[in-house]
């Protein structure tokens, strides 16, 4: 399993709005696997901040994190949220 530490702790980035979810802590860690997963290493507990959401707090621990998608009836497919 090959992970590679991100420079920053961003969790999602919008496409669309250049918003970001950020992983705020000490000793916080965001890592990437090589299928795009991202890791949050977080042993103190940690923030998740966005721009136009409110602040979501996380307690000590490893969290995996992927894109969220939503159904969409009118054409009966899943698809990929964008921010």
């Amino acid at each position: 399993m090959a992970l590679k530490r991100r420079t920053n702790n961003h969790l999602a980035e919008g496409e669309v709005t250049g918003h970001y979810h950020e992983a705020v802590g000490e000793d916080v860690g965001v890592f990437e696997h090589s299928d795009g997963i991202l890791l949050l290493d977080a042993p103190d507990g940690c923030e998740v901040t966005h721009q136009e959401h409110g602040t979501v707090v996380l307690p000590a621990g490893k969290f995996k994190s992927g894109i969220a998608q939503e159904f969409d009836p009118a054409e009966e497919e899943a698809r990929n949220v964008k921010d």
